[in-house]
């Protein structure tokens, strides 16, 4: 049995028109229209290349622009002046249509349906933000004029909005794809208000994991489980200390040694957090999911969302560890003409200037490796050390009747 696709609750459709086209002077004819709403067919002339969305023209909210929630008649004429004016000079009419799915609408506190009403005043100040960041992406907000319109009449509430240049500044229609995208997820996030469930994430990773560990810039190598792995690390860092960064290309060998150091750490100190981090992220995935729909061309919306913020945490984490690095190698410095750091400890000779960087990348990756495992191997072997003379002492013990 297949799953069902949640249907998007923000749907996007773009087009545009030429200065040509029947639908530009239609729109135009359409703007200072004193009966507009009241003529029947009248709304049909709005948008002809979006027919099948018009219907009753009884169900459409006034025109709104970046200015007015609703234009009077001296308003409307003005609007119309300017876009005649753009089609005069042969300008661009984009054309785009957000749709919502009713329930996802309602789910954000923005639809009744039992009176089939909508937080018009909210809708349209949101809708004004998207259109603006999109205008900005493609270098159009200081040329540009758009008016718009809330539309009832369908299954799907949805919003018409018509974009032109009363003095163009180019002439090709296609707008790019991310200002597009940007447009949409301005919608979303503002309508669902994921601000306070995103920034509770970023507390998490940020302030209540990574911040807690760098105010304790000692805490790893006092520590008797971490100490190893983190000496381990540290006598494999390049000389140059500047190269000391999670994403320099010099430490990519050392990575998953660091990662390990940063997930036993959290283990030991933040496992309550991290777990709340999980929870919180599964939450916003699946708020994501529902906003933009389950299709292949949204996933990129949500489907990396989670292990994205995880990446990050181990970033900041490997940073805060390398950060307790540099401050144990300046009291490496200042106490090593009285203590002489032991043969296994001196840093490796492959990391000299003159060396091939991959040559030394790959010496340093095979010999950390060998020096990790075989200090997992003394640290199982120690283990099984002890667990046989407790085995021992309990036989010893049932002998005695003790």
């Amino acid at each position: 049995m297949s799953k069902t696709k949640t249907s998007p609750g923000v749907l996007l459709v773009t087009k545009f028109a030429t200065a040509n086209l029947k639908a530009y002077q239609e729109y135009v004819d359409y703007v200072d229209r004193e009966d507009a709403k009241k003529e029947n067919g009248a709304h049909e002339k709005l948008f002809t290349l979006y027919q099948d969305y018009l219907a009753n023209p009884d169900k459409t909210s006034s025109l709104f622009t970046d200015e007015s929630d609703g234009l009077n008649e001296q308003e409307k004429k003005k609007l119309k002046q300017v876009f005649e004016t753009a089609q005069v000079n042969k300008s661009i009419m984009w054309q785009d249509v957000i749709t919502f799915h009713n329930p996802w609408l309602e789910e954000q506190g923005l639809y009744d349906s039992r009176r089939h009403t909508v937080d018009e005043k909210k809708v349209m100040d949101i809708t004004r933000q998207a259109v603006n960041k999109m205008l900005k992406r493609e270098q159009l907000n200081g040329s540009a004029v758009w008016s718009a319109a809330i539309h009832y009449n369908t299954d799907n509430i949805h919003i018409h909005i018509a974009t032109v240049e009363p003095h163009p500044t180019r002439e090709r229609g296609m707008r790019k794809q991310s200002s597009l995208d940007a447009m949409k997820a301005k919608v979303v996030n503002q309508m669902t208000n994921r601000r306070e469930s995103q920034k509770k994430i970023n507390e998490l990773i940020r302030k209540d994991m990574v911040d807690y560990k760098k105010k304790d810039s000692s805490l790893a190598w006092r520590n008797r489980e971490l100490k190893p792995l983190f000496l381990m690390v540290y006598n494999y860092l390049p000389q140059d200390k500047r190269q000391w960064q999670y994403s320099y290309n010099t430490l990519k060998p050392l990575k998953p040694y660091i990662d390990t150091l940063s997930e036993k750490y959290i283990q030991k100190y933040h496992s309550k957090e991290y777990q709340q981090l999980m929870k919180t992220l599964d939450e916003e995935v699946n708020e994501l999911k529902k906003a933009y729909g389950e299709g292949k061309v949204n996933q990129h919306r949500y489907k990396n969302y989670k292990q994205n913020k995880i990446d990050e945490l181990y970033k900041r984490m490997g940073n805060a560890f390398l950060q307790e690095m540099k401050s144990y190698d300046k009291k490496q410095q200042r106490t090593q003409q009285l203590i002489e750091r032991p043969k296994s400890l001196k840093r490796p000779t492959s990391f000299q200037q003159n060396a091939p960087v991959h040559f030394a990348l790959k010496r340093m990756e095979k010999a950390f490796k060998s020096e990790y495992e075989s200090w997992k191997n003394q640290q199982y072997y120690e283990r099984m050390q002890r667990e046989s003379q407790r085995n021992q002492q309990q036989h010893y013990d049932d002998e005695r009747g003790y």
